[in-house]
């Protein structure tokens, strides 16, 4: 049984609009791997390409060149009959009522009636709506349609969760309880696949992130390399000339920043001691020595998404 659930392989799609037929490429040659467990963020600017990359897993789209394989297969109806997707704005048939939007779904997805019966109350209370069971879902706030939305993605306990925008239009509770529901599944050893602009709820429930931008995955890594900084120590040193930086030589450091005459330095923890005793010696004022900060996630994003 392969590990990865999710295997793109330099997925390419274009698109042509307007009357000249111009050519628009949605996404160019993306790779990535989503490992079986894992939860992972898929997240980039409007237009990025995140959508037309989801569309392709789930087979509404298909790609110009590449390849895309859930659960070490091609896409096809046996392999999305094991996921469960949420889409960012949740559409149904307005005259259904919440049991019969999840029957429609869960049928779909081929639950029987009596798992249905016993599946929809379940899913319904989890996502804190049983109070408008019997209400037509087109009477539903954006909020509780996203509620809904993400019931039938649970409803028949898929494997693998593709989220699109799943805390979009929730108020801070129903935020809060989406991300729980979200590291509930990855307990059970379920995988998560969503894409989502609140960068802190990423940051709160992923273990990677995948930057995409102009169609391209220009950043992949693990949430935890963020916070590498705290193995790293920084110290402020007053009078700093680039005779000062001769004499240390032998130690292993960065300059981080430089001006008039001050700078700060960062090392490792081990390198911390001697670099200290070293300094203590020359013509200099140590300052603040402390831990180095990892960056956030919002800091990485601005990096490699921002226009400068």
């Amino acid at each position: 049984m392969t590990d990865s659930v999710i295997e793109i392989d330099r997925l390419t799609k274009t698109y042509r609009t307007g009357i000249r037929r111009t050519a628009v490429h949605a996404v160019s040659n993306l790779s990535l791997t989503v490992e079986r467990g894992s939860v992972v963020a898929f997240i980039g600017p409007n237009g990025a390409g995140k959508t037309t990359t989801i569309h392709t897993l789930l087979g509404f789209l298909k790609p110009d060149s590449g390849s895309v394989r859930l659960f070490g297969e091609a896409c096809g109806l046996a392999s999305r009959r094991r996921l469960g997707f949420q889409s960012e704005i949740f559409h149904s048939y307005g005259f259904y009522k919440a049991t019969e939007v999840l029957r429609f779904y869960g049928r779909m997805s081929g639950m029987s009636k009596d798992h249905l019966d016993a599946a929809i109350p379940a899913v319904l209370t989890r996502l804190g709506i049983q109070d408008a069971s019997n209400r037509r879902s087109g009477t539903f706030s954006k909020g509780m349609g996203q509620r809904l939305g993400l019931a039938q993605a649970l409803l028949h306990e898929p494997e693998l969760l593709i989220l699109d925008e799943p805390t979009s239009g929730l108020d801070p509770e129903g935020r809060r309880l989406v991300l729980e529901i979200i590291r509930e599944e990855k307990a059970k050893g379920r995988t998560v696949f969503l894409s989502s602009h609140i960068l802190s709820d990423v940051e709160r429930t992923c273990d990677k992130v995948v930057m995409i931008r102009g169609g391209e995955a220009v950043f992949s890594e693990n949430l935890s390399s963020f916070t590498a900084g705290d193995q790293q120590w920084e110290i402020e040193v007053a009078g700093w000339t680039s005779g000062i930086q001769q004499e240390l030589g032998e130690f292993v450091f960065d300059v981080v920043s430089q001006s008039d005459g001050a700078a700060l330095l960062r090392c490792s923890a081990g390198v911390k001691k001697g670099l200290l005793h070293r300094l203590t010696a020359l013509p200099v004022d140590i300052g603040t020595v402390q831990r180095g900060r990892g960056f956030t996630l919002e800091e990485m994003y601005m990096k490699h998404m921002g226009k400068n």
